[in-house]
């Protein structure tokens, strides 16, 4: 008798890896344990994480992936090729962790441009946070288009001129996640820690997906 594979004994559908298109198989731990992972054990291997633990303006911020190549190229094709399926692929793996770690906590994304996301249909920092299951507030607005990757250190610094507050609530009882994609010279992020300092959270916690080496 000739084995049929899980899918059709089952008659479902073949699940395939949403980066390498690939049948998403049962035979390693991580796919038996994580099921629901979008992204097969092989293609989660090349993504490395290194949860690179730093602090911005004093509080405390980890990194999940260095900005190599591979997270690179994933995140231009995600926010750059407008591919929305590669929106679970960051986190997917160790989202019930950080769900956990950062239980009671409201998410605040930093953010693009409007005309930006209007063009894309979706943001991307709040889409792939969203994984996290946990509130989100988008608290800050950007008032210009400033492209940080070919921007001079000058005008980087200044970024914090063209970020307002959307909401001037009062934040004494709310723990802060401030979210990002992409921790390049830190200048966004700061800004963005400076303004939500005036609304005087009970705490303050950054957590970017990636960040560049030597920052």
């Amino acid at each position: 008798m000739k084995w049929l594979r899980l899918s059709e004994r089952s008659n479902l559908p073949t699940k395939v890896c949403k980066i390498c298109f690939k049948e998403i198989g049962d035979k390693t731990l991580f796919n038996l344990t994580h099921k629901e992972a979008d992204v097969c054990a092989r293609c989660f291997q090349e993504i490395k994480m290194h949860f690179f633990k730093f602090q911005v303006l004093g509080y405390n911020a980890i990194s999940i992936y260095r900005y190599d190549e591979k997270v690179q190229s994933l995140l231009y094709q995600f926010k750059g090729c407008f591919d929305y399926e590669l929106l679970n692929v960051f986190f997917e793996r160790f989202s019930r962790e950080l769900s956990l770690r950062y239980r009671g906590y409201v998410v605040v994304p930093v953010p693009s441009y409007k005309q930006d996301d209007e063009i894309r249909e979706f943001n991307h920092v709040e889409e792939m946070f969203k994984i996290l299951h946990l509130p989100m507030r988008k608290l800050i607005a950007k008032t210009k288009k400033i492209k940080q990757a070919t921007s001079t250190s000058q005008k980087r610094k200044k970024i914090g001129e063209h970020l307002v507050l959307t909401d001037n609530s009062d934040l004494s009882n709310f723990k802060i996640l401030l979210v990002d994609d992409v921790y390049t010279t830190g200048s966004t992020m700061k800004a963005c820690i400076k303004l939500i300092e005036k609304l005087h959270p009970k705490k303050i916690e950054v957590l970017v997906m990636s960040k560049t080496e030597n920052k």
